[in-house]
């Protein structure tokens, strides 16, 4: 999840219901089945466009129209006016790839092609997914199956977390285990992040999410979690999240930590960690670049102690 995991599939699948399913002012909150969102016929949409114009007459002009429309994208088939948008853009996103390979000469231009489409599907489902390597191909074909059979919004939560998951476990097959340890802490709070997200009924249970996952990422880090309820921990959670999940070494990996660790202590009001040492940023300069000794002593010539 770049991304900022915040945006939950089930408010955005309820606002849409609530928009199609239910007269504005004249009907109560609809009920979150796939029964009632399958029984929604282009009749009731025409109905519930005309009450809609009714009871809003100046602002239905904007509103109505488009809650119509959503309302028939749902009608159509039976399924949730989102599911269907996310198979026609997985759709796209496998256009979009097929005249890519076509077009490509060379392996890095074949690569670059399977790394745009994984990206697009990453959109689609708003995850921030890992670097993308050779074995994300398979994580890419298996997704694209999961959306075509997506029946519901909450199953798209699904496919998020597996699309997710899946890339995070190539990217360790090619990294250092520790940066792949520390990517897989990281992305295992995302998943539970969405999952919560996904079963959120208020906007306060969203929040509750997001701050739980910042402990969660502040432990995945090896940091204590803050304990603290100050929203801007979340802020300091998606930053580093979002920075480990493109994290290649273990220099990057470190940098990510320090940020995480700032980023907390400012918003809790503690003091912050004191700065590295010449020796510290010796052996971080080192750990991004192996081996070469001549460029790290070149960057601390004026290092002072």
């Amino acid at each position: 999840m770049n991304h900022s995991p915040t945006i939950s599939f089930i408010l955005i699948g309820a606002s849409v219901i609530t928009g199609c399913a239910t007269a504005v002012d004249s009907q109560g909150p609809p009920e979150k089945t796939s029964t009632s969102i399958q029984s929604v016929t282009l009749a009731d949409c025409a109905s519930q466009r005309d009450a809609c114009f009714a009871n809003n007459p100046l602002i239905g002009l904007f509103v109505c129209p488009a809650q119509y429309t959503q309302c028939t994208l749902t009608a159509s088939n039976g399924l949730p006016a989102q599911v269907n948008q996310a198979r026609t853009d997985a759709a796209a996103c496998a256009s979009a790839d097929r005249e890519c390979s076509v077009a490509a000469r060379t392996p890095l231009q074949r690569a670059n092609c399977a790394a745009t489409e994984a990206k697009c599907l990453a959109s689609i489902l708003q995850v921030h997914l890992p670097s993308v390597v050779t074995g994300t191909a398979t994580c890419v074909a298996d997704n694209i199956s999961c959306i075509n059979s997506a029946e519901q919004v909450s199953d798209l939560t699904t496919c998020a977390n597996n699309l997710e998951s899946c890339a995070v476990t190539q990217v360790q097959t090619v990294l250092p285990a520790p940066v792949g340890q520390i990517i897989g802490s990281v992305s295992s709070c995302q998943t539970a992040l969405n999952s919560c997200i996904s079963a959120a009924a208020t906007p306060a249970d969203v929040t509750t999410c997001s701050l739980t996952n910042a402990n969660c990422v502040a432990s995945g880090f090896g940091l204590t979690p803050p304990g603290n309820p100050a929203k801007g921990v979340i802020q300091c959670a998606n930053a580093a999240t979002n920075c480990a999940l493109e994290a290649t070494n273990i220099g990057t990996v470190d940098l990510c930590r320090r940020r995480l660790t700032s980023c907390i202590a400012e918003v809790v009001g503690s003091t912050p960690p004191p700065p590295m040492t010449c020796g510290q940023k010796w052996t971080a300069c080192l750990a991004q670049n192996p081996f070469n000794f001549p460029l790290c002593d070149s960057q601390l010539l004026d290092c002072t102690p």
